[in-house]
């Protein structure tokens, strides 16, 4: 796989990728390869921003460059870095045997992080464990972590659900999160640009996205999904906007409310994404003024 080289386009939602990469793959005859854990449910095309014709599962056609990976699970299944992965390796051989170059291309930090050095081997989630640091609350969490990993008790203070698992770690395998993650000589050759785009520019760019979701169908498509025979806690419907869509189905919330509370979390997903992005090795970012899918 190390012989194979690929471009990988990655930044904030709202940033340009998918756009940018149309470009780069008429220009080097390359496919685009959807690195979006959302995009990945099938059915869930607005709230997710999925671009361009669907022609079956697992393949759109975005301004005349094929793109792979979306559509490809039901809203009531898990998607993690390590199917990702499996999934990208096949399709990466499959177009690069093609003869053109594969783009990765999204905002999934932790999957490109797998797919170009390998995840991690950590500790598995421990059931009773994992029941017994639940009831702790999430000064209680900092504290003890703080004990054993002070470096990740601070870099997760303000995530709960990440202080839970660096303390999980830390007792089941007696090392600390650091201790843990090592360096790896990257699995392909690449060449890493991530978007940059001014934050006002960003955010106003987010809002204006986010209305215009719920003005051309993201309730409905939630609807449509529920009236599956889906659960409404099911893991498509846990994204970003869709659990105010079904509280706005439920008339728990206003269509005001709706929007806003969408904006602010994918402004904050934004910020998180940028943060990420900043700390990946060998990146080269790129400012982006105009472009906006």
């Amino acid at each position: 796989m190390e012989n194979i080289g690929v471009i990988i386009i990655s930044g904030p939602t709202a940033s340009g990728k998918t756009k940018k990469a149309v470009e780069i793959c008429k220009e080097i005859n390359g496919e685009i390869i959807s690195c979006d854990s959302r995009q990945a449910y099938k059915y869930l095309d607005v709230g997710t921003n999925k671009d361009g014709i669907f022609i079956q599962d697992g393949v759109r056609e975005v301004d005349g460059v094929f793109q792979y990976l979306t559509d490809v699970i039901n809203p009531d299944k898990s998607y993690n870095a390590m199917e990702f992965v499996k999934n990208a390796d096949l399709k990466i051989s499959e177009i690069a045997k093609n003869g053109k170059v594969p783009v990765i291309v999204g905002g999934t930090g932790l999957y490109i992080k797998a797919l170009l050095y390998d995840l991690d081997d950590m500790p598995k989630a421990d059931d009773s464990l994992r029941k017994e640091l639940k009831n702790k609350s999430q000064r209680e969490l900092y504290e003890s972590l703080l004990k054993l990993d002070p470096a990740a008790a601070e870099k997760n203070k303000k995530n709960p659900q990440r202080l839970l698992r660096a303390l999980e770690i830390n007792i089941l395998s007696g090392k600390t999160t650091g201790e843990l993650i090592k360096p790896k000589a990257p699995r392909y050759k690449f060449k890493h640009y991530s978007l940059v785009v001014e934050n006002d520019i960003l955010y106003d760019r987010i809002n204006s996205r986010c209305k215009l979701m719920i003005e051309n169908g993201m309730v409905e498509e939630t609807r449509k999904v529920l009236d599956m025979g889906y659960d409404r806690n099911c893991p498509a419907l846990s994204g970003i906007g869709y659990k105010y869509a079904v509280q706005y189905l439920d008339k728990n919330i206003s269509k005001e409310e709706l929007i806003m509370e969408f904006s602010k979390d994918t402004r904050h997903y934004a910020k998180r994404q940028k943060t990420w992005f900043k700390v990946q090795p060998d990146v080269e970012f790129v400012l982006e003024f105009t472009h906006g899918a």
